[in-house]
């Protein structure tokens, strides 16, 4: 008799699931959350609101109204606007409507290794292009990724801008080229943009096989909502529509994300906050001896010759502080990722690795 997981897709099997990392620490600085969670008098309102709601009917025109919103915050048609569970699962569905066994995805490498595994779990084809440069810096090559995306002949592109965990940034010059000349979709998560002040969805008038991920996971402070908009053509987004999974949000989540985008403020707060913070613990890191790498997001990438990333990664958590450990990731031997937090918090993760330095 077969074993149940021998019936899952031969594409799946050999995939490790992905998972950050789950022990719990005093200082937790490795998932780029918010530094700052939503104010207090804005959640009781938000929960007064929730507690009145009919929670017996489906929420039939709650993503469409969210969307709507969110086209007039963003500048584009209504029609051009998804929304769903955090951008992931709007990746996932492009990826699902889009991608056919032996379809080439193209990649950066290093990045959000979900990109990677959800193409690679449809039968697509994932060639990564490398952001290291000879000068050990990372920047896309965007000649390299013309080239590699028209000899694959790719269906889709997929970059994100800030790249995680680099904090890598492109341009809007480089990614309307990129989405004027590749063969397919150009994808781009713009999950950390607002550390940056990047917005492409202008880019979207002229560029019809662009598609852009958001969240409001970041600087809207609401990972907890799981809610995130994908930007693209109408006729994509129509396409789209038929495989999505109807009311895919929830009514509560639909309502918080409304909110949110009325209070512009908290975001202009919180982003001026992470910003000032990356660049005390950039300098700071480098007084300490690491290689930090320019970021447009709310992390720093660094390296440091000392000690061996996996040791120096266990050292720092024995004292309390949990930040990303990503040197196995292509061209990151010795990297540590660190989200910017509160300042006590990233005071605490510099004091520790000091001493541990």
């Amino acid at each position: 008799m077969k074993a149940p997981e021998s019936f899952v897709r031969r594409t799946i099997r050999p995939l490790a699931a992905y998972g950050p990392p789950r022990d719990p620490a005093a200082v937790p600085l490795h998932l780029n959350e918010s530094p700052t969670d939503l104010p207090a008098d804005l959640k009781r309102e938000l929960s007064d609101r929730i507690a009145r709601s009919d929670w017996s009917k489906y929420p039939i025109t709650s993503g469409a109204q969210l969307a709507i919103a969110l086209a007039r915050a963003y500048g584009v048609d209504a029609d051009a606007v998804l929304v769903g569970n955090g951008s992931n699962e709007l990746l996932q569905l492009l990826l699902f409507a889009c991608i056919e066994p032996g379809d080439a995805v193209v990649v950066a490498a290093p990045s959000f290794s979900l990109y990677s595994l959800q193409a690679a779990a449809l039968g697509a084809r994932v060639v990564e292009v490398a952001l290291r440069g000879a000068d050990g810096s990372f920047h896309f090559p965007i000649d390299e990724l013309l080239r590699v995306a028209q000899q694959s002949n790719a269906k889709l592109v997929l970059l994100g801008s800030p790249n995680n965990p680099t904090g890598t940034t492109m341009n809007a010059r480089d990614a309307r080229r990129l989405a004027d000349e590749v063969p397919g979709l150009l994808g781009v998560d713009e999950a950390y943009r607002d550390f940056c002040g990047q917005d492409f969805a202008p880019l979207l008038a002229d560029a019809h096989r662009l598609v852009l991920f958001r969240t409001f996971s970041k600087a809207l402070a609401a990972a907890s909502l799981r809610c995130g908009a994908l930007l693209a053509a109408p006729a994509l987004c129509a396409e789209l529509r038929k495989v999505q999974l109807p009311y895919n949000l929830s009514a509560v989540t639909s309502l918080v994300a409304q909110a949110l985008l009325t209070r512009p403020e908290l975001v202009r707060e919180r982003v001026a906050l992470v910003v000032s913070e990356r660049e005390r613990m950039a300098g700071s890191l480098r007084s300490l001896g690491c290689t930090v790498h320019a970021s447009g997001a709310n992390f720093l990438l660094f390296e440091q010759e000392k000690r061996p990333a996996s040791e120096l990664h266990k050292a720092l958590f024995a004292r309390g502080v949990l930040i990303r450990n990503v040197s196995s990731a292509r061209d990151l031997g010795r990297a540590l990722r660190a989200s910017i937090g509160p300042p006590r918090a990233n005071d605490a993760f510099l004091s520790a690795l000091e001493a541990e330095l």
